[in-house]
């Protein structure tokens, strides 16, 4: 399973070295590690079961979105 979080800037150019963290919303799962964006603005995770998450950008609440193998998840910072 694996799972792609891409940030970009309002020209949709990837922005690098943004910290992305996943909040599972089961309370059995708790919190992934920080990851940080590459030069393409993409963070990467994986070796997660598929659910609800909260996407967290520099420590903020950016929504809730559906984990699911091989989705990303383009946001706009």
């Amino acid at each position: 399973m694996s799972f792609e979080v891409r940030i970009v800037n309002d020209d949709d150019e990837g922005l690098e070295g943004v910290r992305v963290s996943l909040e599972f919303t089961d309370l059995s799962r708790g919190m992934s590690d920080d990851e940080y964006t590459d030069s393409e603005g993409s963070a990467f995770f994986e070796g997660f079961d598929e659910g609800p998450v909260r996407i967290y950008i520099n420590g903020h609440n950016y929504g809730e979105f559906l984990y699911e193998d091989g989705a990303c998840i383009t946001l706009n910072k």
